[in-house]
């Protein structure tokens, strides 16, 4: 029975600390907040995840990657459109990316995503126009580009022109 509380209370302090990173990032959120929020102590808090940088890991591990669409290098235009949809969806997803971006520059390794776009452009599948580093931040950020947009008619319009716009970008 304590080990089923234990994962409960940790999936807790993970859902929470995401809705906490999420609207603060890392400098603003507070673990006091996100365990007030998950139902428990602070202290249990820092027991289970050590501080902020670490639960910070963990929600990124354990959540967002979960729940982000699979990576392909072959299908770079698919990735960005389903990259999109997902944001779109969930912009708190959108709001995360950012604030890591914001707080943690070079902190998030993409070195299997590089490697693969690299791949595809040595088998001649995705333009080598661009090195795979610059070709993996033009797609990320035509994917995200309207993920702060509110919910509006032309999202489908959107979702075509992202998947467009990055095909164009990366067709040999």
């Amino acid at each position: 029975m304590a080990t089923r509380d234990r994962e409960q209370t940790r999936r807790r302090l993970l859902d929470a600390a995401f809705v906490e990173f999420a609207a603060y990032g890392i400098a603003g959120a507070r673990m006091e907040r996100i365990a007030r929020i998950a139902g428990c102590s602070a202290g249990l808090a820092y027991t289970y995840y050590g501080g902020k940088e670490e639960l910070f890991d963990a929600v990124q591990s354990e959540v967002v990657d979960a729940a982000f669409v699979q990576f392909d290098a072959l299908d770079l235009p698919g990735y960005a459109a389903r990259l999109y949809e997902r944001q779109h969806e969930h912009p708190e997803f959108a709001r995360l990316a950012t604030w890591c971006r914001l707080e943690r520059p070079g902190r998030v390794s993409r070195a299997a995503e590089i490697e693969a776009i690299r791949a595809a452009q040595a088998q001649g599948l995705v333009s080598n126009r661009f090195t795979a580093e610059q070709v993996l931040v033009l797609v990320l950020a035509i994917a995200s580009m309207w993920s702060n947009a509110a919910s509006c008619s032309d999202h489908v319009v959107r979702r075509r022109t992202v998947e467009d716009a990055v095909r164009r970008l990366v067709e040999p």
